[in-house]
């Protein structure tokens, strides 16, 4: 009689396992299906049981080396910081740390990867496979991954339009790199036709106050998130986040200057999370706090 299947499991029955808690359990914003972990400093050795998502490893903190033992034998990578592993869900392997054990999960349900593939790039989903990855490199998808940690980090700080660009690019940048759905099988669907972009464009004008995404902006125009952004960028020159930040921004200058509102007031009002997120995000994009910027106008 064969030996029965080893049952998949839960990122967060995997989590419990573990020789400690993780420092970070977030997502990227509120309604994203993506979670991020991130754990420091435990036992370096890990066994990892086949999942029922797909995850992407960051190795943080520093050179190491890295040793993963499963199906097709045993692999041995000296990594630095930055580099990545992709495991595929139904994968099951024992990984051993040589070195600083710092490392951050990024879990990825199939369901988004599908929605992905099929949206991105007119695939069958059952066609498209991850590809298993120890150690990459891939600098683009180091910075977008290190964007997400930063958005997990501080999710009082953080904006869903931005987070969800991030996630976008994340998964974009994944499949077209690291898996076999390949770049030339992608059909080319970036025109934003006017009356389409009218629509986007009057929404957000509409929308500064409100909590909205990506996904509600692209919804008024029938296309899918991934489209909308990359066509929305081609047309505008600027992402559908840094043209709502633009709007926000310009709404909040305007009622400095015209009222005497508090700045908090201001903040609820032109749609940022908090005083801190508004103050930080127009002393970036105007050169002053919003103090100062009222007191010289």
């Amino acid at each position: 009689m064969s030996e029965a299947a080893t049952p998949v499991v839960s990122p967060e029955r995997w989590s419990e396992s573990l020789s400690g808690p993780p420092i970070l359990d977030s997502r990227v914003h509120a309604c994203s299906p993506i979670r991020i972990r991130r754990w420091r400093n435990i036992a370096p050795d890990i066994e990892q049981p086949p999942l029922d998502h797909h995850f992407v490893s960051l190795h943080l903190g520093g050179s190491k080396r890295i040793r993963r033992t499963g199906e097709g034998g045993a692999l041995c990578q000296d990594v630095h910081a930055g580099a990545f592993s992709v495991v595929p869900a139904g994968s099951s392997f024992l990984w051993r740390t040589y070195g600083p054990v710092d490392f951050a999960h990024i879990y990825i349900d199939p369901g988004s990867i599908a929605h992905a593939v099929s949206t991105g790039f007119d695939r069958d989903p059952r066609d498209v496979a991850l590809e298993e990855t120890l150690g990459g490199d891939d600098p683009l998808l180091r910075a977008v991954l290190g964007a997400m940690l930063d958005e997990a980090a501080a999710p009082e700080a953080s904006d869903r339009v931005y987070a969800e660009d991030l996630l976008q690019l994340f998964l974009h940048q994944l499949l077209r790199r690291h898996s076999t759905v390949r770049i030339t099988s992608s059909r080319a669907r970036h025109a934003l036709a006017p009356h389409h972009l009218r629509r986007a464009l009057e929404f957000i004008e509409s929308s500064l106050a409100a909590d909205i995404g990506l996904a509600e902006i692209a919804a008024v125009t029938g296309m899918s998130a991934f489209h909308f952004s990359r066509a929305f960028r081609r047309d505008m020159g600027v992402s559908p986040y840094a043209f709502l930040i633009q709007r926000r921004v310009a709404g909040a200058r305007t009622l400095l200057i015209q009222t005497e509102l508090p700045l908090t007031c201001i903040a609820d009002r032109c749609g940022f999370g908090s005083h801190s997120q508004f103050s930080r995000t127009f002393k970036r994009s105007v050169g002053l706090s919003p103090g100062r910027y009222r007191a010289q106008h």
